[in-house]
């Protein structure tokens, strides 16, 4: 498998793909066309698969990045309470604005992306409920009348 990472979840993945072909079948062969098509559908969930585990990677790296800023945040509060008053003449020259506007941008994309995720997941929903026969809801009623 790959190496673990911190909860247990391998954090690679091989890629790897089984191709089974059936012998003496023809193209117009529904059984041979309906093995192509699982066959395509199983690539496209391996694809999906992979593109989700280098999803979790990025994530647990940028949650490890959080977690360094936020506890040099904390280790930065403890020092200025230390100093009290004399904070001004042990400040520090770094602009700690820049810091704040780099996290608020990456807190706005990471926002963003799942918003639209969410966004998507409503929209596909939604065309496969307009999928469904529509015959099943219009059971027992009749259409509109005219006048």
């Amino acid at each position: 498998m790959g190496s673990r990472g911190p909860h247990r979840l391998p954090l690679a993945q091989a890629p790897y793909t089984v191709l089974l072909l059936p012998l003496e079948t023809s193209r117009q062969d529904p059984a041979a066309r309906s093995f192509f098509l699982w066959l395509q559908r199983m690539q496209a969930l391996e694809r999906r698969q992979d593109a989700l585990w280098q999803g979790l990677q990025l994530l647990e790296r940028g949650r490890a990045w959080f977690e360094d800023g936020l506890r040099e945040a904390q280790q930065e509060q403890l020092h200025l309470g230390a100093l009290g008053e004399d904070f001004l003449t042990h400040s520090n020259s770094e602009s700690d604005g820049s810091h704040l506007a780099q996290i608020q941008t990456v807190n706005t994309c990471l926002q963003t992306l799942i918003q639209e995720k969410e966004l998507a997941r409503q929209w596909e929903s939604a065309v496969r409920s307009q999928r469904q026969p529509a015959h099943s809801c219009l059971q027992g009623r009749r259409g509109a009348t005219r006048v």
